[in-house]
């Protein structure tokens, strides 16, 4: 049996963003509603670029938490939430009176652009953390921002051997969306199955 074939890397698993920048997404299937360590509700939704050189490159980890624990903390969970749900394009008066497992199912699959830079986590290694959200733009943009190394942000150097890999690091978020519950009157359609992540594969 012959064997042969043309190295494409639009053709691989695990593919890599390896530039900060804005990019057009979709929300992928592996975006969950769970528990954070303090006990709050939280969508952990995980992106899948959608268009030029990183297109089917992922952006994981975006935690945005729903904190009921005072007037201020509410209000900005309202508005991490109303962010997503507007660059997702849900318009006004639209009801998401519903549990957050329900809502993260409902979400999959939709398209939206986020900005995307380099955040240091707390093991030192640096992650594409979410800036923003908005709603889907003519084409992706890397901005040639890659990976920081020695605490300056420079471009990665590429090695000519075939067989050598990158590791992205996993990605923890500390930026500003974080959120809880929501009850029954439905956007979307059919109840969704929690999928749990263990604490262990997350870097929170």
């Amino acid at each position: 049996m012959s064997f042969g074939f043309t190295s494409d890397t639009s053709k691989v698993f695990g593919k890599m963003v390896e530039e900060a920048g804005s990019y057009n997404v979709k929300i992928m299937d592996s975006s969950v509603a769970k528990k954070s360590k303090t006990g709050k509700e939280m969508a952990v939704l995980d992106y899948e670029v959608l268009d030029g050189k990183y297109a089917g490159g992922s952006i994981k980890w975006h935690n945005i938490v729903w904190d009921e624990s005072s007037e201020e903390a509410m209000q900005l969970s309202l508005k991490r939430f109303n962010t997503l749900t507007a660059a997702l394009g849900f318009p006004d008066g639209t009801n998401f009176n519903m549990t957050l497992e329900r809502f993260v199912k409902g979400i999959k699959g939709k398209q939206l652009n986020i900005n995307v830079d380099w955040e240091e986590g707390n093991n030192g290694n640096y992650h594409l953390a979410v800036k923003s959200q908005q709603v889907i733009k003519e084409k992706s943009e890397p901005n040639g921002v890659f990976r920081p190394s020695n605490g300056t942000k420079k471009a990665a150097e590429t090695s000519t051997n075939p067989f050598e890999n990158s590791n992205q690091s996993k990605q923890a978020t500390t930026n500003p969306f974080e959120q809880t519950t929501l009850e029954n009157t439905d956007p979307f359609a059919k109840n969704s199955t929690t999928i749990d992540i263990p604490d262990k594969d997350l870097p929170f």
